[in-house]
């Protein structure tokens, strides 16, 4: 595969030589730049419900905050974090689905990984300064690239040639809890011989929120392009580093009450008997992502554009472990100054390493009433885990990186598309696709508790979606769409379905959605409604157990929806004054629900007993409020001053953290509002210079955005209950200095 890719590049690199000689008289950049994401995109007239930002969009309401932080706003979007503040890790959730049912591509290319299939928006610290363009899209979409859209998709467009200028950005940002951002751009503009360079370099210093909750991150960006009249030929390539402190366990509700700032990750107690921390507890990933982007006119109206990605990855997370048995690592007791160990503290690294290889391209044909867009992308993932002893207390013979497990994964994903929209009257526009998908993936080797996970899973998918919308009293439109999305289980899925006390074997799933939505916009005012039915068959949902690393193990449901109305509005009475709000009204369910729960025989013995279980009729699926809004007000009041002051709120209503609608489960709502002050100081030639104060969570609102829950029950009807909250900072100031020409 290494051979294939470099092959490409050398010939794509080649045809950038052959064409530099063209001048940039008749460039056609912006139309290039569209092509490019134009395969995962909704236009216009699409019977879809979307969100797009532009690049100005994108930053301006942040300073230092990750993907999801920055998509809060958008209808349906709920953000949160593990450490409290937005610049460590963060995810969102999206109508309720989670990360890895969010479809997300940048420059038209799969970004999730094929086995968690989620985007850890950690490894990639700060890449929102880097997008020229992003939208997010509710519901299956028309995305048809990468992992299943099962709830959403977010479709990133990366940063080319700025114009025909030079330019440079330069900003620093800094904020409570050691917060710091430093950013430098600069780029070449589009040159006479077609050809410009853009580069980035971000560097991210937090100590964060709640204890541990550190962060210390570095990205580039780099981007050689060349325009000519007919094409556009780009590569790419980011690094990202992050080193952020462990914060996935959560905080006890009683603990809570005391300390919010409180973080067990580490916590031992020495010889001495005194309480201590590991000062090493971190999770740290590298990430390298070269992409070569090929994009031509061969007629006037057909269009093709080729893409290539290598994504290369390698991580770990080093842990103190107290009272380890040996067995659970394959080792025999230990003898140490004649004494006999069964059990050790310890520490340990489990670590991960992976090369994502993609290919694809598609046509683009437009001609009069007709669009028709056809393409196919080929993955091939190739990934390992492992685990090593670092440091063993009890120590008789174990050698020093005392590997226990490895296990490898190969994941190849292929998959073909068609696409069309006709308009047969210009105020009626049809829309069609159908895609097919074909997945391979195989495991071999021991997990990290010595578990055989070889296995091999296929999976062959068909994805039709249809819709139309029409047009009618020059500002008015309505439309209606229904698409089908199937998606294979993640591994952590599969893997635990393997091991012993696996209740049932985990299925794929499919989404039937249907939706139906009415636009009005004029200059002015602009208001939306669109209401969504998913159905779902054999949708994975969370039990409320977590495996060792925070992820939330999940079993099939044969029978659940979601439905609810999105309504948005936007309004610009006068040039002082912007409003903005969407509210999202919805009811999930899962119908006929077992929940289990593993039985003991006492509390003493913790002797497995098997699995118990409890029945309902109809239960809330879990992180899944019911209500969700935002409003905004935007404020210019000086007619000749660059001045705006905004006021950001969210609301976000209760949601269950398991699937039983239990009450002692269950978050409490929250109104968060956010302040930002800008001003822009236009110093003439020598360029800009932005000021900007940000006062996050104004009222210091206490809430938790997220949690867990572990149930144990025993023989005579008691029960243990663990429980993990994560609680947002309170009101939390940052200032930014912005300089640019």
């Amino acid at each position: 595969m290494k051979k294939v890719f470099l092959a490409f590049t050398a010939l794509f690199s080649g045809l950038g030589t052959l064409y530099s000689q063209q001048g940039a008289d008749s460039l056609k950049v912006v139309k290039l730049e569209e092509v490019v994401v134009s395969a995962t995109r909704a236009t216009g007239n699409a019977p879809i419900a979307y969100s797009d930002l532009n690049e100005v969009e994108i930053k301006k309401e942040s300073a230092a905050n990750n993907i999801p932080f920055i998509l809060k706003s958008l209808p349906s979007v709920v953000s949160y974090t593990e450490g409290g503040t937005p610049v460590g890790n963060t995810a969102l959730r999206i109508r309720g689905t989670d990360a890895s049912r969010i479809n997300v591509t940048l420059n038209g290319m799969p970004l999730n990984n094929p086995e968690s299939q989620e985007v850890y928006w950690v490894n990639l610290p700060d890449i929102s300064n880097s997008l020229q363009s992003l939208q997010v899209q509710r519901g299956v979409g028309t995305s048809t690239n990468g992992t299943a859209s099962f709830g959403a998709s977010i479709s990133m467009q990366t940063a080319g040639g700025k114009g025909y200028k030079p330019y440079a950005d330069l900003s620093s940002a800094y904020g409570q809890y050691n917060t710091l951002l430093l950013t430098g751009a600069a780029g070449t503009g589009i040159l006479k011989n077609g050809l410009s360079l853009d580069a980035r370099y971000s560097y991210v210093k937090s100590d964060g929120y709640i204890r541990n909750g550190k962060v210390d991150h570095k990205n580039i960006y780099a981007a050689l392009s060349h325009y000519s009249d007919k094409q556009l030929i780009r590569l790419i390539y980011i690094n990202g580093i992050q080193h952020t402190g462990i914060t996935w366990l959560g905080i006890d509700p009683a603990m809570l009450k005391i300390d919010r700032r409180y973080n067990g990750a580490g916590k031992y107690t020495d010889d001495n008997n005194r309480e201590q921390y590991y000062d090493n507890e971190t999770d740290n990933y590298y990430s390298n992502i070269g992409q070569l982007i090929y994009t031509r006119y061969l007629t006037n109206d057909l269009t093709l554009n080729v893409n290539l990605s290598y994504n290369n990855g390698y991580g770990y997370y080093e842990n103190y472990k107290t009272n380890e048995d040996f067995s659970e690592y394959g080792l025999k007791n230990q003898t140490v100054n004649g004494v006999t160990y069964s059990s050790s503290d310890l520490t340990l690294r489990k670590l991960m390493q992976n090369d994502f290889y993609v290919g694809g391209f598609n046509f683009d044909l437009k001609k009069g009433k007709l669009g028709l867009t056809a393409g196919a992308m080929y993955s091939y993932y190739d990934g390992s885990h492992y685990g090593r002893l670092l440091w063993v207390k009890h120590n008789q013979d174990i050698r020093n990186g005392y590997q226990w497990n490895r296990n490898t994964a190969v994941k190849q994903d292929m998959n073909a598309f068609f696409k069309a929209e006709y308009r047969p009257i210009d105020n009626l526009s049809l829309f069609a696709e159908v895609q097919e998908r074909y997945i391979d993936y195989r495991m071999h080797g021991l997990d990290d508790d010595l578990v055989d996970l070889t296995n091999k899973n296929y999976y062959n998918f068909i994805n039709p979606k249809g819709g139309a919308s029409f047009r009618f009293a020059k500002y008015n439109e309505i439309y209606g769409s229904f698409g089908i999305s199937n998606r294979e289980p993640l591994r952590a899925d599969l893997k635990e379905s393997l091991k012993k006390g696996a209740e049932r074997n985990i299925t794929s799933e499919r989404l039937y959605d249907y939706e139906f939505g009415y636009r009005y916009a004029n200059p002015i005012i602009s208001f939306s409604a669109n209401f969504y039915y998913m159905d779902y068959k054999d949708q994975l949902v969370a039990t409320g157990k977590l495996n060792d690393v925070g992820y939330k193990l999940q079993e099939n449901v044969p029978d659940s929806y979601r439905t609810g109305i999105e309504l948005a509005l936007s309004y610009n009475p006068t040039e002082w004054l912007r409003l903005d709000g969407n509210l999202t009204l919805s009811r999930n369910k899962i119908k006929n629900h077992t929940v289990y729960y593993q039985l003991y025989d006492n509390q003493t013995n913790w002797t497995p007993m098997g699995q118990t279980s409890e029945f309902y009729k109809s239960t809330d699926i879990s992180f899944s409020p019911s209500t969700v809004g935002s409003f905004s007000l935007t404020f210019k009041p000086f007619e000749k001053e660059d001045f705006t002051l905004s006021f950001i709120n969210k609301y976000v209503g209760k949601m269950y953290y398991d699937n039983t609608s239990n009450p002692e489960n269950r978050l409490q709502d929250y109104f968060v509002s956010d302040m930002v002050a800008s001003y822009t100081l236009n110093t003439g030639k020598i360029g800009n210079l932005d000021f900007q104060f940000f006062i996050n969570n104004l009222a210091s609102i206490k809430y938790s955005a997220n949690a867990w829950v572990d149930t144990y029950k025993f023989n005579d009807g008691t029960q243990i209950v663990y429980k993990g909250l994560y609680p947002q900072a309170g009101a939390n100031l940052m200032g930014k200095i912005r300089y640019r020409f």
